[in-house]
C-alpha cells in the first residue's frame, strides 16, 4: 500500500488562499504592497497558480549535458596562451573561446600550439585577416577535429561606431568564412553588449533574434543543408527573472526558425553582466556572478562562461581565472547542477515570468522586422536611444536606493578601504558611422564620487 505522505496538510481553494492574504495585510492595498513592475514591464504576483500559464506556449528545453567555458585574449603571446590551456584542462574546462585581436599573430603557430588540446576551441575574430592569413587558417583547419571560427561584424560596429574596415569588407569577410566548407563557423550573436549597456530583457532578446535574422537573409539562398547559431548573452542578478530569458529565447527564436527551408539550429553561450559589479566591497562580485551562473544553468543554456570576479578592477590574472573556474567547478560537482533534466518544470512563477518574456520581445521583434531589422534600426540611431532610455530608467532606480548593490549604495563598510581599478576601461565616444552602444555598470557614478 503506498503512502500518501501529504495527506495530513488541509488543501487550499484560491478563493480561500486570496481572502488568507488579505487578512494578513491588514487593510493595506495589495497591489501596492504585494505587487511590483519591473523595468521589463512584468508586474509580479504574490503567488502564481497552475491556472495562470494556462496557454502553456513555452518550450521547456535544455541540454543533455552544459559545458564550462573560458574565454582568453590574446595578441601575439601564443607560449601564454598554451599554459593557460594547460590549466584549464586541469580545472575540466571543455569548451575555450580564444579572442584574437592581432592580426599579425601567426596562425600556423597558433595552431600547432592548440594541436596537442582536445577540447573544443572557438576562434573569435577581431580583424580582418588578410587574404594569406586566411589561407594559413584554411591550410591549418584541415584535420583539426574541436576548432571552430566565429565573427560578429555587426557587433563589431554596434561597440565601436565603425566597421573594422568597411561594410562591404566586413560583410564580404563574414561571408567568406560562412560559406567555406573547409571551415567550421557558426552564425555568431554576441548579444551581451545589450545588457551590459543597460537593455531591458524583452529589448535584449529581439535584438539578438533580431541580428540573427539579418544573418540568416545572407545566405538563405545558399545551398545549406544545416546552419548553427551561437548566442552570446549576458546574465544579470535577477534570478528568476534571467532564468525566464533564456528559456523565452528558445521559445520565440524556435517559432522564428520553423519559416526558413534549410535546418537551423541554435545553442547559448552565457556569463555573468558587468553591469551590476562594483569596486567597492568587490568580493560581492563572486555571489553576484555566482548567482547569474546558477540562472544561466536552469535556463538551459549550453555553454556557461564565467567571468573573474575582480575582471573590472585588475587585468586577467591567475587568480582570479581559478576562482571563477572553481564557482563552476562547485555548481557541477558539488551542487550536483549537471545532474537534473528540466528543473524548472511545474514552476508556475518560472513559466508565466518564460510566457510573458516570450509575448513581449516577440512583439518587440516583429517591430523591429516591420523596420527592416535590427541593423536598419543600428543604422538609424533607435537601438541605441532604446537602450539608453531603458539604461536611464534603470540607474535612477539605483541612485535613489530601490535597486540595490550591497556594499555600494546599501550595507557599506566605513572602514572598507576605497579600491582603484588598476584596468581603465575605453568609454570615449568616437564619431563614426553610428553612435556606439556603450556597456556602463550601475556603480561608476557612485564610484567615481
Amino acid at each position: 500500500m503506498k503512502q500518501k505522505l501529504f495527506s495530513e496538510f488541509k488543501s487550499s481553494s484560491d478563493q480561500e488562499v486570496w481572502s488568507q492574504i488579505k487578512r494578513d495585510l491588514n487593510g493595506l492595498n495589495l497591489n501596492s504592497t504585494l505587487c511590483w513592475e519591473s523595468l521589463d514591464g512584468i508586474t509580479t504576483q504574490p503567488f502564481y497558480e497552475r491556472y495562470n500559464n494556462h496557454s502553456k506556449r513555452i518550450i521547456n528545453s535544455f541540454p543533455k549535458q552544459w559545458n564550462t567555458a573560458h574565454t582568453i585574449d590574446i595578441e601575439l603571446d601564443i607560449k601564454s596562451l598554451v599554459h593557460s590551456c594547460k590549466i584549464l584542462l586541469k580545472l575540466d574546462v571543455a569548451v575555450v573561446f580564444i579572442c584574437l585581436k592581432n592580426e599579425k599573430i601567426s596562425f600556423k603557430n597558433l595552431f600547432e600550439a592548440l594541436k596537442p588540446f582536445k577540447i573544443k576551441i572557438y576562434l573569435v575574430f577581431h580583424f580582418i585577416p588578410k587574404r594569406k592569413l586566411l589561407k594559413d587558417v584554411e591550410s591549418n583547419f584541415l584535420n583539426q577535429n574541436n576548432r571552430f571560427l566565429l565573427f560578429d561584424p555587426i557587433i563589431n560596429l554596434a561597440k565601436t561606431g565603425n566597421w573594422i574596415i568597411d561594410q562591404k569588407t566586413d560583410m564580404e569577410h563574414w561571408n567568406q568564412l560562412i560559406h567555406k566548407s573547409k571551415l567550421s563557423t557558426s552564425i555568431y550573436v554576441d548579444a551581451r553588449i545589450h545588457q551590459n549597456a543597460g537593455a531591458t530583457i524583452p529589448q535584449q532578446l529581439a535584438y539578438g533574434m533580431s541580428q540573427a535574422v539579418d544573418y540568416i537573409t545572407q545566405i538563405e539562398s545558399s545551398s545549406f543543408d544545416e546552419v548553427e547559431i551561437l548566442f552570446h548573452l549576458a546574465v544579470g542578478s535577477n534570478y528568476f527573472f534571467e532564468i525566464a530569458k533564456i528559456q523565452a529565447l528558445k521559445t520565440v527564436f524556435s517559432q522564428v526558425l520553423s519559416i526558413y527551408n534549410f535546418r537551423i539550429t541554435f545553442k547559448i553561450i552565457a556569463e555573468p553582466s558587468k553591469r551590476n559589479m562594483t569596486l567597492q566591497d568587490y568580493n560581492n562580485n563572486m555571489l553576484r556572478t555566482t548567482t547569474a551562473l546558477m540562472a544561466a544553468i536552469l535556463g538551459g543554456a549550453d555553454f556557461i562562461n564565467n567571468l573573474a570576479y575582480d575582471s573590472i578592477i585588475n587585468p586577467p590574472n591567475n587568480f582570479g581565472d581559478r576562482i571563477a573556474q572553481n564557482q563552476l567547478l562547485i555548481l557541477k560537482n558539488e551542487s550536483y547542477f549537471d545532474q537534473v533534466t528540466n528543473p524548472i518544470e511545474g514552476s508556475y512563477y518560472i513559466e508565466k515570468l518564460t510566457e510573458e518574456f516570450a509575448e513581449l520581445s516577440l512583439k518587440h521583434f516583429q517591430y523591429l522586422e516591420a523596420d527592416n531589422g535590427f541593423f536598419n534600426a543600428l543604422l538609424h540611431g533607435k537601438i541605441q536611444k532604446e537602450i539608453q532610455d531603458s539604461a536611464d530608467n534603470e540607474q535612477l532606480l539605483f541612485d535613489s536606493g530601490d535597486l540595490v548593490l550591497v556594499g555600494t549604495n546599501k550595507y557599506k563598510d566605513p572602514e572598507e578601504p576605497k579600491t582603484v581599478a588598476t584596468v581603465h576601461s575605453q568609454k570615449k565616444i568616437k564619431v563614426g558611422i553610428v553612435k556606439p552602444i556603450i556597456e556602463k555598470r550601475l556603480a561608476e557614478k557612485i564610484e567615481s564620487s
